[in-house]
C-alpha cells in the first residue's frame, strides 16, 4: 500500500521516495517498511529522518549502487530540506532471513554519510529488531515474515556496545550537530536499557534531565542544538566538545556496569 500523504510533507517525502526507489528496483523489491520515528509517536516533520528498509530479491551489486546513488543525489538536489535527512537500508530477503547467523552485502544510505555497500553482521539488529517490533509496510508481506525473532537480550547486548563506542566518535572537530546526535543518542538509549521500551530522541532527553539533574543544562542545550541542526552542522563546537566527552564518558561507565 502506497503511503498517504494527507497533510503531512514527511508523508508526501515518503510517497515521492517509495516512488523513486521503485523506478530504480523494479521487480526485485520484495518489500518497503518505514520505521523509527515515523512509525512511533514522536516524529518531528521538521527535523526528524526517515528510516526505511528495502528487501531485495538479491543483494545489491555495484550496478544497482551506482543508479541508487544517483537516484538520492537527485531527490536530495531536488529537496534540498530533506538532504541528510533520509536512511534507507537495501537488504536481500536471504540477507534478512539470515541476518542473526551470517554477513551480508547491503547497501545504506543515512544521515550525514552518501549511499554505500557495507558488509552488515549481527551489530546490524540495532536496526532490525526496532523495525520488527514497530514499522509501517509500505508493500510486500508483513514484516514479521522476513525477519526472524531476534532476542531482547541480544538487541540490548548490541546497543550497550554501540551505545559505549561514542567514548570514540567524539573528535576535537565534532560539531554541535553531531555532539547533539552523541548527547540525544545516548539519553534515548539508556531509556531503552532501562525501561526496555523505544521512544524518541526529545522523551528521551526530557527522562535523562530528571535522571540525571547535574547534565540537564547540557542535555536541554544538545535539544536546542538538534533543532537548528543544519545551523549547529555548520558551527565550531570547541567550546562544549570538552563538556560532551565527560558527559559521554559518565554515561558509558553506567552503560557497561
Amino acid at each position: 500500500m502506497r503511503a498517504r500523504s494527507s497533510l503531512d510533507p514527511a508523508g508526501t517525502r515518503l510517497a515521492a521516495l517509495q516512488e523513486a526507489i521503485e523506478s530504480v528496483v523494479g521487480q526485485s523489491l520484495l518489500a518497503l517498511y518505514v520505521f523509527g520515528s515515523y512509525a512511533r509517536v514522536g516524529f518531528d516533520p521538521h527535523i526528524s529522518d526517515l528510516d526505511l528498509i528495502a528487501v531485495l530479491s538479491e543483494p545489491p551489486g555495484r550496478q544497482l549502487a551506482a543508479r541508487l546513488d544517483r537516484m538520492h543525489k537527485d531527490l536530495a538536489k531536488a529537496k534540498p530540506d530533506w538532504d541528510d535527512r533520509i536512511e534507507v537500508n537495501y537488504i536481500s530477503k536471504q540477507g534478512l532471513a539470515n541476518c542473526l547467523t551470517e554477513t551480508t552485502t547491503i547497501g545504506v544510505i543515512s544521515p550525514g554519510e552518501p549511499f554505500h555497500l557495507v558488509q552488515a553482521g549481527r551489530e546490524w539488529v540495532l536496526n532490525w529488531y526496532p523495525a520488527r517490533e514497530r514499522s509501517l509496510k509500505l508493500t510486500g508481506p508483513p514484516i514479521e515474515k522476513l525477519i526472524p525473532p531476534i532476542p531482547t537480550a541480544e538487541y540490548i547486548d548490541e546497543l550497550r556496545r554501540y551505545l559505549a563506542d561514542f567514548t570514540n566518535r567524539i573528535d576535537d572537530n565534532a560539531t554541535l550537530a553531531w555532539q547533539a546526535y552523541a548527547i540525544l543518542s545516548i539519553c534515548r538509549g539508556l531509556y531503552t536499557l532501562s525501561v526496555r521500551r523505544s521512544v524518541s530522541k526529545r522523551e528521551g532527553a526530557s527522562w535523562a534531565e530528571q535522571e540525571f539533574p547535574e547534565w540537564a543544562d547540557l542535555i536541554r542545550r544538545a535539544v536546542q542544538w538538534r533543532d537548528r541542526q543544519r545551523d549547529a552542522a555548520r558551527q565550531d563546537g570547541s567550546t562544549t566538545v570538552v563538556e560532551t566527552r565527560r558527559f559521554v564518558t559518565e554515561m558509558a561507565r553506567l552503560i557497561l556496569e
